[in-house]
């Protein structure tokens, strides 16, 4: 929900309020990937500044792709905002091609952190997020394309949950970049019934705030996604 007490900003630097502001709600998820932002009238009320100024400020965040506008339609935050914080074509433009081992180790330093963190960190409102991507992957086992968005789900809560946004920002290009492995892993013999049972125990380890389980259990999914990662 979109906090409606905030402080109507100082005059000086309008538009680098708004458009900080506009973005902390984006990065926060105040308004979610895909969400449209409230209407500019209501901005302009919230933050105490003119529709002008709103205006420039949508504009900055469309111009860096976090944001997209249409006339007649209003203003949304489009679906691979995320990835506009750390790109995947630039990472691989700056280190050239990363091999897969690379990455898997990219991964599993970050995911390993992420549980370890989201053990200690999560609020009821993430635990239930990571309970309900669990329940997504479960009813999903049918259908390939539905279960990786679910299992994309799950992680993205889990990273939520610990409250670090550069951390969740690491998990996401890691993810992109597996982008095209995770396809094609999703396709082998019992990764979807390993998946769920696996993560099932990671979403107890939060739940029960045991760091230590939450890490155990976390290397243990990443030691089957290695093996996997080998039958390829």
């Amino acid at each position: 929900m979109i906090n409606k007490t905030s402080p109507p900003f100082q005059r000086n630097t309008l538009v680098d309020n708004v458009t900080a502001e506009l973005r902390r709600m984006i990065l926060e998820q105040e308004i979610m990937p895909g969400e449209f932002l409230p209407a500019r009238k209501d901005l302009a009320a919230r933050f105490g500044v003119g529709l002008s100024t709103i205006q420039e400020g949508i504009q900055a965040l469309a111009a860096v792709g976090m944001l997209e506008s249409r006339p007649g339609k209003g203003t949304w935050v489009r679906e691979d905002t995320l990835d506009m914080l750390i790109h995947p074509t630039t990472v691989e433009t700056r280190l050239g091609e990363l091999d897969i081992q690379q990455l898997y180790d990219a991964r599993l330093v970050v995911e390993v952190g992420l549980a370890e963190l989201a053990a200690q960190n999560a609020k009821p409102e993430d635990i239930q997020k990571i309970q309900d991507a669990l329940t997504a992957l479960e009813d999903s086992q049918g259908d390939d394309e539905a279960f990786i968005a679910a299992d994309l789900a799950f992680h993205i809560a889990v990273a939520q949950a610990g409250h670090n946004k550069l951390l969740e920002q690491f998990y996401h290009l890691s993810r992109k970049l597996l982008e095209e492995v995770i396809a094609e892993l999703i396709k082998l013999p019992s990764v979807k019934e390993n998946g769920i049972r696996i993560q099932g125990e990671i979403a107890r380890a939060i739940q029960d705030a045991d760091v230590e389980q939450a890490r155990r259990a976390t290397l243990d999914h990443m030691e089957i996604i290695k093996d996997l990662i080998k039958k390829l």
